[in-house]
């Protein structure tokens, strides 16, 4: 395989996998306390192997991309309802997934059910306090308060907690899964209760911490970094034939 070959083929799959990457973060654009994806390129330069590419300067460098998650907050907004929360920091609402496990999330839309429990949009009950569901009492009162601590009341009675949870370093305890949530990588990564500092914010929803017009700026870039090597692609292929054909004598008519 000729190494210009090799380094343009290397080059459009970080371009598709660029525009991936941007065009997930598009469509999750509105999802609250969504994390954005960011890219991180590196030089790659494998070692020799049987069929690898070489050249008498050495073996050809690729470029790749990795995909790493930013944690910093979103912009908050209000939302009216009383079951919308936002977090103010870096702690996450913990929920039980389908599978049982916990997962962890930014998104709090919230709405009650019918017996009573807080879930998420798709159906996830949320934890309080010592990992049960947190279920309110609105038979009395619908005056709900939810403080900055997470703490539940109605008139001025306690009536839960919101279980939360924080990460020394999200960027390696937690690993990305559907919905824009989160799973610890190892048990016990979580430690348990809002980080200091932190604050619950009641009838308010975090935004996505993404930039949509930045994420359009990014796409017109991914394109033409595709383009590009398509085209040096395009002219490698091009040099071989004429080569081929100066070599090999024009063909007969």
């Amino acid at each position: 395989m000729n190494i210009g070959l090799y380094s343009g083929a290397a080059g459009m799959r970080v371009g598709q996998d660029y525009q991936d990457l941007i065009s997930e973060n598009l469509s999750l654009q509105t999802v609250p306390g969504y994390r954005q994806s960011l890219p991180v390129f590196s030089t790659v330069v494998p070692a020799a192997t049987a069929g690898a590419p070489t050249s008498a300067g050495g073996n050809a460098a690729s470029v790749k991309m990795t995909r790493v998650t930013d944690f910093s907050q979103g912009p908050v907004q209000p939302s009216g309802s009383p079951y919308h929360l936002a977090i103010q920091g870096q702690s996450f609402f913990e929920v039980r997934e389908a599978d049982g496990k916990s997962g962890y999330t930014r998104n709090g839309e919230f709405s009650l059910s019918p017996q009573g429990q807080l879930r998420t949009t798709d159906g996830a009950t949320v934890l309080g306090a010592g990992g049960s569901p947190v279920t309110i009492d609105t038979s009395k009162s619908s005056a709900i308060s939810i403080g900055p601590d997470g703490t539940i009341s109605a008139d001025g009675t306690v009536q839960g907690k919101l279980e939360l949870a924080h990460f020394d370093n999200p960027s390696t305890t937690l690993q990305s899964r559907a919905f824009g949530r989160f799973a610890a990588v190892t048990p016990g990564a979580a430690q348990v209760g809002i980080a200091p500092g932190d604050k619950v914010l009641q009838g308010c929803l975090e935004q996505s911490n993404g930039n949509p017009v930045q994420q359009m700026s990014s796409m017109i870039q991914a394109v033409r970094l595709y383009e590009a090597n398509q085209k040096s692609i395009q002219a490698v292929d091009d040099s071989q034939n004429q080569l081929i054909t100066t070599l090999g004598g024009h063909p007969q008519g």
